[in-house]
Order: structure tokens, then C-alpha cells, then sequence
């Protein structure tokens, strides 16, 4: 689970919260249809060997993860053709009530630059669904219309905790065509359990895999 710390007094970076956004990959949920996380020992130490190896086998979209335009776009860019400034961003992490799907209305009031990432905690973080193995169907995602409005005030990046950001069952897959289309990363399956609302910079490093059109990060919230 997400914990946060109080920075070392010698760190030159003086951050005062640090939260791991990021879902260990042995015991999230697989979204259906994708390669579950698998992890052969090689080698044990404790079993007389002189060293511990492993090999490990997932997804690209396994656990949290960033979905980059090529996931759906012939002509969409990949991975390593983004700086990684475009991983360390602005972030707000907004709270958002109810069971539907995510309105425009959850942006009122809401003070948004141009470039900065916005994170959504829903009900899928009261449910805890990031901590559970089994995949859920009944999850909050973004409507067509809040993802419209996130490219209108030039968002860089948006987040959900859990899987997609679309419902459950729509293939068409309305939400991340909008978002990758106007060039708008999806960060999914993110654990915003403990993380309060406000204001935070955002590091989300993928992995350097050539032509990836998704990778798993290690994402965490400063302030």
C-alpha cells in the first residue's frame, strides 16, 4: 500500500511527502485477455545455490502503467520518441464521488494548467480494487465528455485507480481513443488508497523498451 514518508533532512530535494502510486505487479489484478504476471525462479540462495535469479514474464499494460498513442493509433508515437520531462509533471489528485462513470462536472472549480497531469481517485480506491487479485467489472471509469473536456484545457496526462479508463466492455474504447488521439498519456492502475487530495508533482519513468506502445512504471506523488 501506498506509504508516505518523511524526507531525509540531508535530501537536497526536501520533500516533505512522498507517495508510491505504483501497485506491486504479484498481486494486482490482470485486466482479462492479458498475460497474467508469472515469476520463475532460476536460482535460489536458500536452496544451496550461490546467487538468486529470477525471470519474470507480464503484459505491457500489467499493474500501473502508462498507455502511450501507439496502443491504438498506426501512426501514434511510442515510447522512446517522448522526453522523459514527459514523466515528471504537475499532478492533482482529485476525489471524485459515486459509482458512475467520471462527469465534467468532477473538474468544477478545479484550477487546471496547461501541460500538468490529473489524477482521479474514485470508489475503486474505497473498494480497494488495486489491492485485489481478482478483476472486477464494476469499476468507475471516465465518460466520453470529462475526456473531451481534459483535451480542451490541455491536459498532458490522466490517471484512474484501476485497469482502463473506459467501462468495462465498451471495446470501442471511446475514452482512450479521444485521449491518445490528441496525444494525452493514460496512466492506469494507479493506488490512490491513502493519497489525499491536492496538489503534487507526479513521476511516472516507463520502462526504455523500443517500440513500446505501453509500459509498466514506478509511479510516485511529491510535494
Amino acid at each position: 500500500m501506498p506509504l508516505v514518508s518523511e524526507i531525509i533532512l540531508n535530501n537536497p530535494l526536501d520533500f516533505k511527502e512522498i507517495y508510491d502510486i505504483s501497485a506491486p505487479l504479484n498481486t494486482v489484478p490482470a485486466y482479462p485477455g492479458d498475460r497474467p504476471y508469472f515469476r520463475e525462479w532460476m536460482a535460489r540462495l536458500d536452496e544451496g545455490n550461490d546467487y538468486s535469479l529470477s525471470a519474470i514474464a507480464f503484459c505491457s499494460h500489467a499493474g500501473t502503467h502508462l498507455d502511450f498513442p501507439s496502443h491504438l493509433l498506426k501512426s501514434g508515437r511510442c515510447q522512446e520518441q517522448y522526453s522523459l520531462k514527459r514523466f515528471i509533471i504537475p499532478a492533482e489528485v482529485i476525489s471524485v464521488p459515486g459509482e458512475g462513470p467520471i462527469l465534467p462536472s468532477s473538474l468544477q472549480g478545479c484550477k487546471i494548467d496547461k501541460g500538468q497531469a490529473l489524477l482521479f481517485k474514485t470508489g475503486n480506491s474505497k473498494k480497494r480494487l488495486m489491492h485485489q487479485v481478482a478483476f472486477s467489472e464494476d469499476f468507475v471509469s471516465l465518460s466520453l465528455g470529462l475526456a473531451q473536456l481534459c483535451v480542451v484545457m490541455g491536459v498532458s496526462l490522466v490517471g484512474i485507480d484501476y485497469l482502463s479508463v473506459d467501462k468495462y466492455g465498451d471495446d470501442s474504447l471511446p475514452v482512450h481513443g479521444t485521449l491518445l488521439e490528441n496525444d494525452v498519456l493514460i496512466l492506469e492502475g494507479i493506488d490512490l488508497a491513502a493519497v489525499p487530495s491536492g496538489r503534487y508533482s507526479l513521476i511516472c519513468l516507463p520502462l526504455s523498451i523500443k517500440d513500446a506502445e505501453a509500459s509498466p512504471v514506478r509511479a510516485i506523488l511529491v510535494r
